[in-house]
């Protein structure tokens, strides 16, 4: 058993850390930039030395006026068709190429499997008196890529245990909690991960045992050929826990350090 720090202030305080910096990986910002050529007008009147030819050249272009405007009208029209036909074009063969790129980063990816190893470091209040034991997990990664706004994320599943015991005689909800009761179980959740160069952040959402619950996680290391080792934190929460002779605990959560290892198939 492990001695753990029972400290509930840090374990929001985690959370929220975790959220931000999910928030700042998956949010990706992007700038724009428009610049506008200067235009520059020359006035010279070493083109024209005579007043009347100028009067001559403005009288010939008032015979013609309104037959200018029509040609400029129609050539104006035909200007802004091909304009919005290119744009589409454009468009187009851009989202082509995202799509071909997502495609291509999917299938480098293949499978990918997590290996995770975790200890309980920080409880709340409800596990304040309950020792734990190291937590394993396997989870699983579909080749399948997709991004929505900018941020990449792939679709997976994970399997885990969790265990949890009485270490202190105390009352919860008006029942009795004997010495060595125990609050353990297998977590079966879905997830959603986004990968993020060697790093990694995972949420996900499912089974506690026989409570539903939710996770999230960020793990960050260093990638060796079609391998990763990465070290995070992990933080779980349980809706509606239950001890095995069915003491309800109410509201539980924890959060792990926790080492991973990623294999690419």
């Amino acid at each position: 058993m492990l001695e753990r720090i029972h400290f509930s202030i840090l374990l929001k305080f985690g959370q929220f850390l975790l959220w931000v910096l999910m928030a700042f990986i998956i949010i990706d910002p992007s700038n724009a930039l428009m610049a506008q050529d200067d235009v520059e007008e020359y006035w010279g009147d070493d083109e024209y030395e005579d007043d009347d030819e100028y009067e001559d050249e403005y009288l010939d272009d008032d015979e013609y006026e309104d037959d200018d405007e029509y040609e400029d009208e129609y050539e104006d029209e035909d200007e802004y068709e091909e304009e919005e036909e290119e744009e589409e074009e454009r468009r187009q063969n851009r989202n082509n190429r995202n799509n071909q790129r997502i495609e291509d980063a999917a299938e480098r990816l293949g499978y990918t499997v997590d290996l995770t190893i975790g200890s309980p470091r920080f409880v709340n209040p409800m596990l304040m008196f309950w020792n734990s034991t190291f937590e394993l997990r396997a989870s699983v990664e579909f080749p399948v890529l997709m991004q929505v706004l900018g941020a990449r994320f792939r679709f997976g599943a994970e399997v885990g245990n969790f265990k949890f015991t009485n270490a202190n005689y105390q009352e919860i909800n008006g029942s009795p909690v004997p010495l060595d009761a125990t609050f353990s179980g297998i977590t079966v959740m879905g997830m959603m991960s986004f990968p993020a160069g060697p790093g990694k952040i995972k949420i996900g959402a499912g089974m506690v045992g026989s409570s539903f619950g939710y996770t999230m996680e960020s793990s960050y290391g260093v990638r060796i050929g079609s391998m990763e080792v990465r070290g995070g934190i992990r933080s779980t929460e349980a809706v509606s826990a239950k001890t095995a002779d069915s003491v309800e605990l109410g509201r539980v959560g924890w959060m792990d350090g926790q080492i991973v290892l990623g294999i690419n198939l």
